[in-house]
């Protein structure tokens, strides 16, 4: 007897839910609870159903839609991102489909997979840490571009910053102060951007001079407990480099947990600006990196592919620049 075939209804009933309730998964639309959700999930993925989004009168064609994998929806970094898109793609005909892989590899192939049902025009991808994606996975999805990190063995247009210049610079900044030790505290070991900005805070350290590295998951959490840990452990350390908004509030947050005030006891300089940074006092010094200019090239390369025009592979720099205000000071035996 042959194989039944996956179907949405088959997805039903095996996960004991209704074809309306497995739809509204798919297209994350009505109110599911999250248990129903991944229960529904599972068995999508069991049972290798792949839904055709727009009918089969579709398949040899592409659909005005662009996606968007972000690496976390919950960083203020690819909401800008996002909203960047959105102003260069207005106009061009082009819907945007954003998606998260909250930085896991195994999701970030499943939203990938249902992303493929609805045959985008093309992608927009900030990487998972440790992405297995290869050239045939995102030659699937149309036309690519990533942004801020860059994919492993994959030649795609990549838009990102000078992240080991712009740490470096950063970098510097402390060692001109007088910080003879200072930490950075990163986000997966994984992550192109988290080699990038270690190499730029080494480089820069030059020999002779010891530097602290931390890895985290770049959420504030992660960040808050990285720093209480070279607080606890690293008593040398007098100024610490954030990986990203997250991280610096983390840190900020281990700072005040401590009662280690900045930049009295505790030098700080983030990366990516945001509000609350001007708001904190001190107002922090940051490496302010262009996610709007970042946003905008990415879409534009992305309509002259689109267009058939040849695009260079990269990477497109796009240059961050270090905004000084108020958080970095000369440790307290440096101080006259």
């Amino acid at each position: 007897m042959a194989e039944e075939r996956a179907t949405i209804y088959t997805v039903a009933r095996a996960a004991g839910v209704s074809a309306q309730t497995v739809s509204r998964v798919l297209n994350g639309t009505g109110q599911v609870s999250a248990a129903t959700r991944a229960n529904v999930l599972a068995v999508i993925e069991a049972q290798g159903y792949r839904p055709n989004a727009v009918g089969r009168s579709l398949r040899a064609s592409r659909t005005p839609m662009i996606g968007v994998v972000v690496a976390d929806i919950g960083n203020p970094f690819y909401a800008r991102l996002h909203r960047a898109l959105e102003r260069r793609l207005s106009g061009s005909g082009f819907s945007l489909m954003l998606m998260n892989s909250d930085d896991d590899p195994r999701a970030e192939r499943r939203q990938l997979d249902l992303l493929r049902s609805y045959r985008p025009t093309g992608l927009v991808i900030v990487p998972s840490a440790g992405s297995s994606l290869g050239e045939a996975d995102l030659r699937a999805l149309g036309h690519v571009v990533s942004v801020s990190r860059v994919p492993e063995g994959v030649a795609v247009p990549a838009v990102v910053t000078n992240e080991r210049a712009a740490v470096g610079e950063a970098t510097a900044e402390l060692l001109a102060h007088g910080h003879t030790e200072p930490a950075i505290v990163l986000g997966p070991a994984g992550a192109s951007t988290s080699r990038a900005r270690e190499q730029g805070f080494l480089a820069a350290l030059g020999p002779g001079r010891r530097g602290h590295v931390r890895h985290t998951d770049g959420t504030r959490a992660g960040g808050q407990a990285a720093a209480a840990d070279l607080l606890a452990t690293r008593p040398a350390v007098t100024a610490m480099i954030g990986f990203n908004a997250l991280v610096t509030e983390g840190i900020v947050s281990a700072l005040q947990a401590a009662g280690r005030p900045c930049p009295q006891d505790m030098s700080v300089i983030g990366f990516t600006d945001a509000g609350w940074m001007t708001l904190h006092r001190p107002a922090l010094t940051v490496i302010d990196q262009p996610v709007e200019e970042m946003g905008a090239l990415a879409g534009r390369l992305l309509l002259d592919l689109a267009a058939g025009h040849g695009v260079d592979p990269g990477p497109h720099v796009v240059p961050s620049t270090l905004i000084r205000r108020a958080s970095v000071a000369p440790p307290k035996e440096h101080t006259p």
